[in-house]
């Protein structure tokens, strides 16, 4: 697969031996090869829009779950100091 910008011109030019002589050839096949690759881009960046839309609610829920612990200024029920274990233990 070619990455960069010189080896996209030189494997056009391959392919296009006499379009390479006329710049207008030059300047046309970069504009579409250009917006080839802004098609890519978009479509990239269109599969990332769900993902952080997701990410965007967690982080919302973690935040508004933070700030209802932090406006909650109750005491903690005595049963949750305790750390005797025996109690959470339930038998049949």
């Amino acid at each position: 697969m070619v990455t960069d910008a010189a080896s996209e011109y030189f494997a056009w030019r391959h392919f296009h031996p006499r379009q390479a002589e006329d710049p207008r050839a030059v300047w046309g096949a970069a504009w579409l090869a250009g917006g080839r690759a802004a098609l890519r881009d978009s479509a990239r960046v269109v599969e990332l829009v769900p993902l952080l839309a997701q990410l965007l609610v967690l982080l919302e829920d973690g935040r508004i779950e933070a700030l209802g612990r932090n406006m909650d200024h109750r005491p903690l029920p005595a049963a949750w100091l305790d750390d005797d274990e025996d109690e959470c233990r339930v038998s049949w």
